[in-house]
C-alpha cells in the first residue's frame, strides 16, 4: 500500500519539528521506494571520509534502489556506473535528481567527465548541493565550481537546492526528496536552503535560550547556561539541530557542552575572522522573544503615560495656583 500525500506531509512535519524525526525519515524513504515512476537519483559521492552522508544515511534509512552512486575522485561516470546503469537518462525518460556532495575542480569541467556532469545538470529534474563544501565551496571545493553549478542549473532551468551542514542531517535530504516527489519544489530562503529545515535559527529552539534572554551565561565549557560568550554561533545559524538533534534524537552540539560552530552558514569555518569559537558581536545575541519585545513596548508605553500624567498634573496645579492668586499678583 502506497503512502498518501497526507501521510508524507505529517512525516515531513515530524522531520522538521524533531518529534520522532528518525522514524519519520525512514517512513518517507519507504514511501519513495513504493512510489511508482519516482525519479532516479544520481549521487556524486564525497571523498569516502567520515563525513560522507551515504554512511550516515545507511544508518537511518534503507539505500534507495533507484540510487546510482559514483565517486568523482576515483574515476569517470562511465567506469563507475554499476551494472551498465547510465547516470545520464535518455531524452524521453524521466530525468534524474542529481545530488552533488563533491564537485570537480574548476579545470575539470573541460574534461570528459566534467562535460558529462554539465549535460546531466542541464537535463536534471532538480539538483541538490549536499554539505557545506558543495554548497559554498568554503572548505575544499573552489567557489568557482559552485558558481559553475549555479550557472549550469540556470542555463538548463534546473531547480537548485542547497542542504549545508557538516554533515547534513539525513532527514534534510530524505525530506527534500519526499517533498520533490509528492509536493513539488519546496520554499527556499535567499541562500536556496529549504525553509522547512533552515527557517529558524538554532538559538530559537535551544534549551539555553532563556539564558540568553536573562543574561545567564556559561563562563567555561562544561557549565550549564547559554554558551554565547564562549563563541556559540547559534544566533546566526539556521538549522534544525536543536529540534531534531543527532544520533536518533539523543543529543546535539550545545547539549553536549560545545558551542554551535555555525557549520551550515556561508562564513564557516572562518566567520569573517572570528573562527569557530570567536565570540559574536553583542548585537548578534540581542534577539528578544516575542513576550519580552511586547513587555518592552508595554514598559515604554507605561513610562510615556506616566510622564504625560505627571505633565498634566503639574499643568493643572499651575493653573489652579494662578486662579487662586490675588488679582494684583496675576497682573
Amino acid at each position: 500500500m502506497e503512502a498518501t500525500r497526507r501521510d508524507v506531509l505529517r512525516w515531513l512535519a515530524a522531520t522538521a519539528a524533531g518529534a520522532a524525526a528518525s522514524e519519520a525519515t525512514r517512513r518517507i524513504a519507504w514511501a519513495l521506494e513504493q512510489r511508482a515512476g519516482a525519479a532516479p537519483l544520481v549521487w556524486l559521492n564525497d571523498h569516502g571520509d567520515a563525513l560522507n552522508l551515504l554512511t550516515q544515511l545507511g544508518r537511518s534509512v534503507p539505500t534507495f534502489t533507484s540510487l546510482v552512486a559514483v565517486d568523482w575522485d576515483v574515476a569517470e561516470f562511465d567506469a563507475l556506473a554499476p551494472a551498465g546503469a547510465d547516470p545520464l537518462p535518455a531524452d524521453d525518460e524521466t530525468t534524474a535528481i542529481v545530488i552533488l556532495e563533491s564537485l570537480p575542480a574548476p579545470g575539470a569541467w573541460r574534461e570528459p567527465a566534467g562535460q558529462r556532469l554539465a549535460r546531466l545538470l542541464e537535463a536534471a529534474r532538480a539538483a541538490i548541493l549536499l554539505g557545506t563544501e558543495a554548497c559554498y565551496g568554503g572548505l575544499g571545493n573552489a567557489k568557482e565550481s559552485v558558481r559553475e553549478v549555479e550557472r549550469l542549473c540556470k542555463a538548463g532551468k534546473t531547480p537548485l537546492i542547497k542542504l549545508p551542514g557538516v554533515p547534513t542531517p539525513p532527514q534534510h535530504l530524505v525530506g527534500v526528496l519526499g517533498h520533490l516527489e509528492f509536493f513539488g519544489f519546496p520554499r527556499l530562503d535567499v541562500l536556496r536552503r529549504p525553509l522547512l529545515y533552515y527557517g529558524d535559527t538554532v538559538c530559537a529552539t535551544c534549551e539555553y535560550r532563556g539564558g540568553l534572554e536573562t543574561g545567564e551565561f556559561a563562563r567555561r565549557l562544561g557549565e550549564r547556561g547559554c554558551l554565547f560568550q564562549l563563541g556559540c554561533k547559534g544566533p546566526i545559524t539556521r538549522n534544525s539541530c536543536s529540534r531534531a538533534r543527532w544520533n536518533e534524537g539523543e543529543s546535539w552540539c550545545v547539549a553536549a557542552g560545545g558551542p554551535c560552530t555555525g557549520c551550515s552558514e556561508p562564513g564557516y569555518p572562518d566567520h569573517q575572522g572570528l573562527g569557530l569559537y570567536g565570540r559574536l558581536p553583542a548585537e548578534a545575541g540581542a534577539a528578544r522573544s516575542g513576550w519580552l519585545q511586547r513587555g518592552e513596548r508595554l514598559g515604554y508605553g507605561l513610562l510615556g503615560l506616566t510622564a504625560l500624567g505627571l505633565g498634566l498634573h503639574h499643568l493643572r496645579r499651575a493653573v489652579g495656583e494662578d486662579r487662586q492668586a490675588p488679582s494684583s499678583q496675576r497682573r
